[in-house]
């Protein structure tokens, strides 16, 4: 698989195609978190290979069109077919929210890590928290986690990870494997449902990941480091759909994360290419990919030539 330490990121996780169901009809889009992400990152000018679960069918196509519009390298899936590409019924609410349910299976291809040369790994999601294939991207984490920098959205689904005590340990042993970890306030309340976000967004990075960053919906990003916790306002925009926003605000702290010479510096001097993160710079950019993204239908992020100079 195509890479290099410092210029190309690996994005490991589930695709999905999303039908959106509205009072009037059903469209089929593109979609899954890590998919999002990956096709987010591309659109960005960042070298992207993803890992995932497709099959020979209509959808499936569909979903390989989509990743080589956007530009994604190289899309390594599982060795022969499954019986279904993955999909998601979603039903927008009136205030544009999604609420989901998934008909999908999820396995992870065979890698080598000692083969990968990615200056960054992603993952997160159904992927990681649903077997058999989690287990396959921990263990994945683990290989490769000392010499490229890891980042990780658990962006929860409750009605399909499993019972709740097993889903909360297996999150956090990736919170702890992570060095960047990315999550909704609808995530850490699920988790941690007596903590406010800021004090949750401590307790996460106490197990671990050196920055903790939470979305609060159109309300605000809260990041929490080595210097404390900042809060930063969202912008505000007209919402069509928040499908893929969070995906999206990912994608532009990936890219954020390269900008600043911090995936590039990672395997040389960890700790200091954590320590040298631009936490203003790299909310600024994650926040504006995801303010254009709800203004479209679908998950539909921003090109470089998008964003605001």
């Amino acid at each position: 698989m195509a890479g290099g330490a410092g210029a190309g990121i690996l994005v490991v996780g589930e695709s999905i195609v999303d039908i959106v169901v509205t009072a009037s009809d059903a469209v089929a889009h593109a979609g899954g978190s890590p998919l999002n992400v990956a096709v987010g990152a591309s659109r960005l000018d960042i070298p992207v290979d993803i890992v995932t679960y497709l099959a020979d069918d209509a959808h499936g196509a569909l979903l390989r069109e989509h990743l080589d519009q956007s530009g994604v390298r190289s899309v390594c899936t599982v060795a022969g077919s499954p019986a279904a590409t993955p999909t998601a019924q979603v039903t927008l609410q009136e205030d544009g929210s999604a609420q989901y349910a998934f008909d999908l299976h999820w396995e992870l291809p065979e890698i080598d890590a000692a083969s990968l040369d990615h200056g960054l790994l992603h993952t997160g999601s159904i992927a990681a928290l649903l077997p058999p294939g989690g287990a396959a991207i921990e263990a994945l984490v683990a290989a490769v986690r000392d010499r490229t920098l890891v980042t990780f959205d658990p962006n929860i689904r409750p009605q399909i990870i499993g019972e709740r005590d097993a889903v909360i340990a297996d999150v956090e042993r990736f919170f702890a494997a992570a060095h960047v970890v990315k999550a909704s306030a609808e995530d850490l309340q699920w988790l941690y449902p007596g903590l406010s976000l800021g004090d949750a967004a401590r307790h996460v990075r106490a197990m671990g990941p050196s920055i903790v960053v939470v979305t609060d919906g159109g309300d605000a990003t809260i990041v929490a480091s080595a210097d404390g916790v900042v809060v930063t306002p969202a912008l505000r925009v007209e919402v069509v759909d928040t499908i893929g926003a969070g995906d999206s605000f990912m994608a532009g702290l990936i890219a954020s994360l390269v900008d600043q010479g911090v995936v590039e510096r990672f395997a040389d001097d960890p700790a200091a290419a954590l320590a040298s993160i631009d936490i203003a710079q790299l909310v600024d950019l994650a926040t504006s990919c995801a303010a254009i993204t709800v203004t479209r239908a679908g998950a539909n992020p921003p090109r470089r030539d998008e964003l605001p100079d």
